[in-house]
């Protein structure tokens, strides 16, 4: 379930990249658009890491190291 949760994740954030890269869009918007969404993708990694951690760990984290 793991591995799929991860290939869904990257697969979305390419996706979502992807079509950023592809809109018309002026060069500046686009690297503004493509930073956001980066950024974004890095909460939500670390949100997802926090939540899978801390079910396998019940919130102590040097079980999961």
């Amino acid at each position: 379930m793991g591995r799929f949760l991860k290939t869904l994740t990257v697969g979305g954030i390419l996706g979502f990249v992807a079509g950023l890269l592809f809109a018309p869009s002026k060069g500046d918007e686009t690297r503004k658009k493509v930073q956001d969404a980066i950024d974004k993708g890095k909460s939500k990694l670390d949100e997802l890491k926090s939540e899978i951690g801390g079910s396998c760990c019940k919130g102590d984290d040097s079980c999961c190291k």
